[in-house]
């Protein structure tokens, strides 16, 4: 199962004159690239990415380009909706601690 996340790009500002064609072009290149959109506020591109290996390397990758003046990711953690309907926010949390320590176990 790949993972998702989304990445949370900072322009450099030397790069805002010239525009947005060359760092599209740049991130079409990379294959985890799966969605770009330019968004105004705490950052300056939402980049959607799925990677079938670690997502760290696909942050090394963006951060190699020297119009990236900082990177946030955010980890994607899916969730079936309709499997937790009902259940209030105490009870996911409790389920979400459950399972990481199941998890945590297992791999130990």
């Amino acid at each position: 199962m790949a993972t998702q996340a989304y990445f949370m790009v900072n322009v450099a500002e030397k790069f805002w004159q010239e525009g947005y064609p060359r760092i599209f072009k740049d991130l079409e290149a990379i294959p985890e690239v799966k969605a770009i959109e330019r968004v105004n506020g705490a950052c300056d591109l939402l980049i959607k990415v799925e990677a079938p290996i670690r997502m760290i390397f696909v942050a090394n990758k963006l951060m190699a380009k020297e119009w990236v003046k900082r990177l946030h990711v955010l980890h994607v953690e899916p969730i079936q909706p309709e499997s937790y309907q009902g259940l209030s926010i105490d009870d996911l949390m409790w389920l979400k601690r459950v399972t990481a320590t199941e998890t945590t176990s297992e791999t130990s």
